[in-house]
Parts: C-alpha cells; structure tokens; sequence
C-alpha cells in the first residue's frame, strides 16, 4: 500500500510539473523593455509596452523603423530614447544596420539612423548628422542597429551609439559626447509594409 501511495504522488507531482512548464512555455510574450548604457549609467525601461513601428514610404521607396520609448516619469520632455531606421528593403534579421551608411531618397543623401536621448533632468542629447568637420562644431554622431528578432506582432534587438549634446535652443547642440553601449530592446511591433 505505501508503494502504491509513493508511486501516486510521483505521478501527480510529475503531472503538476509538466502542466506549469507547458503553460509557462506557451505564454505569448508580454513585458517590453528597452536597456542601456548612458555614459557608462545603466538606463532601463521596462514593462510599457510602448511599440515599434515598421512602415513604407512608396514614392521613395523608404522603409522605416520608429520608436519613441518614455521613461517612468516621463512627459515627452525628458526620459525618453527616439530610434528611427531607414532602409531601401524591408528589414533583414542579424544586418547591422550603420548610421553613417548614407541612405538616398529623391536624390538626396540622409543618415540611415536617427537617435536622441533625453535623460532624467530633460537634457538631450542626439546623433542625427554626418561625420564631417564644421568649424565650431564638433560632429562624432554615430549609431548602429541590428535586428535579432522580428515576427508579426514583436521585435528585438541591439544598438549603440555616439549622441551629442546637451540641445539648447539658445546655444545650439553642445560638443559633449555621450556613449550608449549594450542596448537592447523587446517591443510590441506594429508592422504597416504592405
């Protein structure tokens, strides 16, 4: 009888174990987060849900990636990270796709990436021009991107960069540079290419 006990109790506590890890792994992802380093300061923004949106412009043609991420607190003044990609293609998983690549639309020459920072206190700092030398100025932006996951409804991967700043509307953009290592994001994706 006590060996008929023991073998019911290893049975149910494997059916129990089997039942959690089977709903667990089928769970659909639901916690966004973006993660980064500001100047060596970890930065996280987690649980927002906040996505990234895929679209085409036509007449170009352009395909874009944007998201804008805001930090808790936040206003749309201060603590948030704006990403945005351009591309000739639909969006390639593993490419890493580089600012200073100059991307062509009707003949003009842009920045493949666009990437600005605003930190907790508002200031903001961006990396949204070509390298090149103007007097005054010091012009280092720089940004890369790379996608590793992207499906129909989600979208993750890792970037890095070169912003400046802080931006003023007095002064102009400052000449101090501000490193951001180690990103990551996972966001809900909302995806509008035909």
């Amino acid at each position: 009888m006590k060996k008929l006990k023991n073998l019911f109790w290893i049975f149910f506590s494997a059916f129990i174990l089997c039942s959690c890890s089977q709903e667990e792994d089928s769970a659909p992802q639901s916690q966004s987060f973006l993660k980064f380093k500001a100047g060596g300061k970890l930065v996280e923004y987690s649980g927002s849900n906040q996505p990234m949106g895929f679209s085409l412009d036509a007449s170009g043609p352009m395909y874009l990636a944007t998201a804008i991420i805001l930090g808790t607190p936040g206003d749309g003044t201060k603590n948030f990270l704006s990403i945005t990609v351009r591309n000739e293609t639909t969006f390639q998983l593993g490419k890493e796709y580089q600012m200073q690549q100059a991307f062509q639309y009707k003949g003009a020459n842009l920045v493949r990436i666009l990437l600005t920072y605003s930190d907790a206190s508002g200031q903001v700092f961006n990396a949204v021009l070509f390298q090149q030398n103007i007097p005054g100025m010091k012009v280092t932006d720089d940004a890369q991107l790379k996608f590793t996951k992207i499906t129909s409804d989600w979208v993750e991967g890792t970037f890095s960069g070169v912003l400046l700043g802080p931006v003023s509307s007095l002064t102009g953009r400052g000449n101090t540079e501000l490193v951001i290592t180690e990103g990551q994001f996972s966001l809900p994706l909302i995806n509008n290419i035909p």
